[in-house]
This record gives structure tokens, sequence and C-alpha cells, in this order.
């Protein structure tokens, strides 16, 4: 046995200070304050740890207690501050002036600022100098809003995440030279978004929650110099106006009604299909010269419907796409139509999902608003592929002969593959794992193109 051990040593105590902060600023400052009853060596240690977190604090009654920490804090330098108040007491506004303008002072890098659901949005505003931090590298913050009192002034600010913002992001972004990284959330103030004079700024993502109110509304986009696009949106209008330095984008969509059961959907709720169908297909078009694409179930749903109904598609330069979908006859039209309209693609990446999504009988609905024949439309472009609900109570049999059909049909629509790989995040026979096993065994007869790749992965 170790003698160090059965003496009792503590070698973490030896250890330099530097490298306790470094372990201590991984948890909440009230437990590193807790370390200094370990013994005197850890007394004061927790003072100078580079990060202060002080998520899930509430109001008054622990205002005192974050006082009194900053009141005894020496570190000359933030690294990071996390602070989250749950629940918004409106006197409490002045101490969260002085608690942000501290960590200015000490020149916080990374500033992390969650205010709970019931902050007073209309009123409150930040105070000047978190506009004017030079320090500042990373920003995360629940809401922006009404007009800066001062000129913004994050010239070292990279990553700027806003969860609500209800005005323009014009003198926000006008006052970060260096931005690299923007993601918002629920925007529904902003209707443009102009990006043009941010050359730095090359990865944007966006989430447009389809359930806040009010609804986002629609948005413009205007990024020449944007690499990447990760966009989360509603059946809300989004128009990508000028995306042309473009490498890589996400697109997914999330629309009315409730994914597990059919919904009759309103006229005006089929002409909201009819308006996002051109509008899915118009990004697609300014999407044409993206060589990473990936797509979500809905999307394939809706551009099955535009390719039912004999709507032309754009030819894609696309050489790694990746689909998150079911195997289900109501996104295959739309994955044949982007297999067929991508003749440089190389990678083909499919997450086999959970089936769920539009409602089959929805699908139909609009189909037959369009003067469509239901059976011959849906015969021509996928027939064999189940609808939603003839998946419950299937057994593996049936899913195994689904899955290595989905392969073969898959590879009959590519021509110059050479990677397929299907992970499959949905197991319909979850209790029973021989199906995946015997899929393993039937992958050298999947197909007869000896020049494509095959991997199979369950996730």
């Amino acid at each position: 046995m170790d003698r160090s051990i059965t003496k009792g040593v503590d070698c973490i105590s030896s250890m330099p200070d530097v490298i306790l902060h470094h372990i201590l600023s991984f948890i909440p400052i009230g437990l590193a304050i807790r370390s200094s009853t370990l013994s005197k060596r850890w007394r004061h240690v927790w003072c100078e740890t580079p990060r202060l977190d002080f998520r899930g604090y509430h109001p008054m009654a622990t205002a005192r207690d974050i006082n009194q920490t900053l009141i005894s804090y020496k570190a000359p330098k933030i690294t990071s501050f996390h602070l989250c108040v749950i629940v918004w007491v409106p006197k409490l506004e002045p101490q969260i002036d002085s608690w942000i303008e501290f960590a200015v002072s000490r020149n916080v890098e990374q500033l992390f600022l969650s205010f709970g659901c019931r902050v007073n949005h209309a009123t409150y505003r930040f105070p000047n100098s978190f506009y004017r931090s030079s320090s500042l590298q990373n920003l995360n913050v629940d809401f922006i809003t009404g007009i800066p009192g001062c000129t913004v002034s994050w010239k070292s600010l990279r990553s700027l995440t806003l969860g609500h913002c209800f005005q323009s992001l014009d003198d926000v972004l006008s006052g970060c030279p260096v931005l690299e990284t923007l993601t918002l959330g629920y925007c529904g103030g902003v209707h443009s978004l102009d990006l043009s004079k941010s050359p730095t700024l090359t990865i944007l993502k966006i989430n447009r929650r389809l359930y806040c109110w009010p609804t986002p509304g629609s948005i413009k986009i205007v990024a020449p110099h944007l690499r990447y696009l990760d966009l989360l949106n509603t059946h809300e209008t989004c128009t990508l106006v000028d995306v042309s330095s473009l490498t890589k984008a996400k697109l997914d969509i999330r629309i009315w009604g409730d994914p597990y059961r059919y919904h009759y959907y309103s006229d005006d709720e089929k002409a909201d299909f009819l308006r996002l169908e051109n509008m899915l297909l118009k990004m697609l078009a300014q999407l044409r010269n993206v060589e990473l694409l990936t797509f979500e179930t809905t999307f394939l749903q809706i551009i099955s419907v535009a390719e039912l109904r004999g709507v032309s598609f754009p030819m894609l330069k696309v050489q790694t796409l990746t689909l998150h979908t079911m195997i289900a006859r109501s996104v295959t039209p739309g994955i044949t139509r982007l297999l067929q309209s991508s003749p440089a693609l190389k990678k083909l990446i499919v997450y086999a999902t959970e089936p769920k999504s539009i409602d089959d009988r929805d699908l139909d609905d609009y189909l037959d608003s369009q003067g469509m024949n239901l059976d011959q439309c849906w015969r021509s472009k996928c027939d064999g592929f189940p609808t939603l609900s003839n998946f419950h109570f299937r057994d593996a049999t049936w899913y195994l002969k689904l899955v290595a059909s989905f392969i073969e049909w898959l590879l009959k629509n590519v021509k110059t593959l050479e990677t397929l790989v299907v992970v499959f995040e949905y197991l319909c026979c979850s209790d029973d794992a021989t199906w995946f096993e015997e899929l393993l065994r039937m992958l050298p007869t999947l197909s007869n193109n000896n020049n494509v790749s095959i991997v199979l992965r369950r996730g």
C-alpha cells in the first residue's frame, strides 16, 4: 500500500495556486468558497480563481451573498463570469448593474447573463460600461432591448449569443469589428440582418422558435462573408439575399401543428404551406454552391410535396450531404430529387430518426387541394415505403427489410457517390438487436456498386 495514502498526505494542497485556481474554476463559486474550510492552505484560494459562477441564485435573499463574494474576491482579471437570476425582482436592477460593472472592471473575457422568464425586457437597460467592455471575447445574454445609451465598443468580441432581441442589431454589430460567430434565439424585432459590413463574421446560427409570442415574423439575411449558416426556422418567411461565400449550411424547418397527430389545416394554413414551399426552393437556389449541406425531416417532406407537384429544382454543387430523416414515404420524393440534383455528391450521411413530423394525412389534404391524384403521385415516386402509421407494432424482420430496401434505393439514385454512412438513431425494435447484426451480414449484397463504401452505425 502507498505510504502517502496511509499517512493521509494531502497531495492536492501541495499543488501551486495556479493549479488550484484552475480546479476550482470548474464548480459554482458557492462550492468553491466552501473549500476554504478544508485548511488554512485553502482559506483564501477561492478568492483568486479566474472564474465566477453564480448560476441558480435567487433574488434578494442571496444578493447579500453575491455582494460579499465580490468584496472578498481578489483576482485582478476574470476569465469567465456566469450570472443567473431565476426570478426577477425590479428593485434588484441596481444590484445587477453593480455585478455587471464589477465583471467589466476586472476585464472579463467571457460573460454569461441569464435573468429568467420574468425579466421586464421593456424597462431594463444595461449599464453603459457593459457596452464599453474592451476585454469581452464571448458574450451570451438573454436579451438586449432598446437602443444602447452609448456607442457600443466591443473591440475584442468574437462570439455573441442573444436569446431575445426586440430591435435592429445594427447599432450592436457596428461596435463589434472582429465578431466571428453570431447566435440568435427569438428575435422578433430583427426583420433585416445585414452583415455585409462585418467581414470577420463567418458563422451565423438562428433559432427562430415556433412557440414564442409574438411570432418572429419575416427576416431578410444579407451575409456575403458568411461561411456557415445554421437555421432553425418556423414557417415565417426567411429570405437569403446574399450568402455567396457559404460553404456549409444546415436547415431545420418547424411548422404549425402537433407532429404526433393529424391536424386539419384551414385554407389560410394551406396557403402558408404553398408560401413555405416556395420559400424553401428559393433558399435552396441560394445554397446551390454550398459544399456541405444538412437537412431535417420537415424540410424533406415539404420539398417532397414540391417534387410531386412537378416543381423544378436547382442543380446543387454539394459534395457532402447530411440528412436527418425517418425512413418513410413522405420524404422519399424529396430525397430522390436532392440526390439527382447533386451531380458532384461524394459523401452521403443519413441519420435514421424517429418517424414523426408532418402527418401523411396533412400532406394528402394539401396535395388534394392542389388537384393531385394521391394514389398516382405517391405510387409513382415512393411505392414500398411506409407511412408514419405503418411503423406501429412492427417486428425486427419487417424493419430489417425496410432498412435494406432504403439503402439499396439510395444507391440507385446516386452516380458519383464514394461513401454512404447510415446512423440509426431510432431503433424500431430496440428490444431485439439481432436485426442490426443481420444487416451487417447483408452489407456486401446490398449493392452491386463496388465503388461505394458503406458504413453502418447505431446511434
